[in-house]
C-alpha cells in the first residue's frame, strides 16, 4: 500500500507512538508543516508551498527539495499537498498537524479528508494526542481498547449505530447533537453508518 504521511500547518506533537506508527510512510510537507519534521527527526522527501509562514531559520534547517507555488492561488496548501500525495499514487494519508489550531483549517481538512475516502483513499487526522477517522455509509471497525474513550458525531448529519461501547447506538439519524459524545469502547467497536457523514473522533 502506498502510504503518504502529509505534514500540515496545525499543532502536532511528536509522540513515540506517533513516530513508530509513520514508520513504512512516505512524507511530505506543506509551507509551515515542515517544522514538525525536524520534532519527528525526519525529512520529508517533498516541500511545497509558497512559502510564506516558514521562517528563513527553518528553510535553512531543512534541506528537503522544494516545490514552490504561487501566492495568488485558489487552493492552500495543504489542499496542493494532497494533490500531489494522489498524484504519487496514495493509498493511504495521513493529515499531521490537521486538526486543532485554527477552526478555519481544521474544517477545511476534515472535507479534505472526506474527499479522499470518496475517493477509495483511506485518511485520518492528528493532532499527535487526538486522530480524526471520516467515515462514509458502511461498516466500520475500530481495535479500541476497554475504556477507551470515543465520540461519533455526523457530519452534518448520519444514521448510526454503534456496538462495542458502554452506550450502544441503533441506528439512529443524527443532526447536530451531543448524544453520541464522550462514550468508552467495552473493547473493538463497530460503527455503522447507513446513511449521511460521520466522524470518529479519539481522544487522550
Amino acid at each position: 500500500m502506498r502510504r503518504f504521511a502529509l505534514l500540515l500547518g496545525g499543532p502536532l506533537l511528536a509522540t513515540e507512538g506517533l513516530k513508530v506508527r509513520l514508520r513504512g510512510y512516505r512524507l511530505l510537507a506543506a509551507d509551515s508543516g515542515a517544522r514538525h519534521a525536524l520534532a519527528l527527526g525526519l525529512a520529508p522527501e517533498l516541500w511545497l508551498g509558497d512559502f510564506d509562514s516558514s521562517p528563513p531559520w527553518l528553510q535553512e534547517a531543512l534541506p528537503s527539495p522544494k516545490e514552490v507555488l504561487p501566492r495568488e492561488k485558489e487552493l492552500t496548501d495543504g489542499e496542493a499537498l494532497v494533490r500531489k500525495a494522489l498524484e504519487l499514487g496514495a493509498e493511504e494519508v495521513l493529515l499531521l498537524g490537521g486538526i486543532g489550531g485554527r477552526l478555519d483549517h481544521t474544517l477545511a481538512h476534515l472535507e479534505l479528508a472526506f474527499a479522499l475516502r470518496e475517493q477509495g483513499v483511506g485518511a485520518a487526522l492528528t493532532d499527535g494526542l487526538a486522530w480524526a477517522y471520516p467515515l462514509l455509509p458502511g461498516e466500520h471497525r475500530f481495535p479500541l481498547g476497554e475504556g477507551e474513550p470515543f465520540s461519533l458525531l455526523p457530519f452534518p448529519r448520519a444514521t448510526l449505530g454503534v456496538e462495542g461501547a458502554r452506550y450502544p447506538l441503533h441506528p439512529t439519524p443524527l443532526e447536530a447533537t451531543t448524544l453520541t459524545l464522550e462514550n468508552r469502547a467495552l473493547g473493538p467497536i463497530r460503527v455503522r453508518v447507513e446513511e449521511g457523514r460521520a466522524l470518529l473522533y479519539l481522544f487522550p
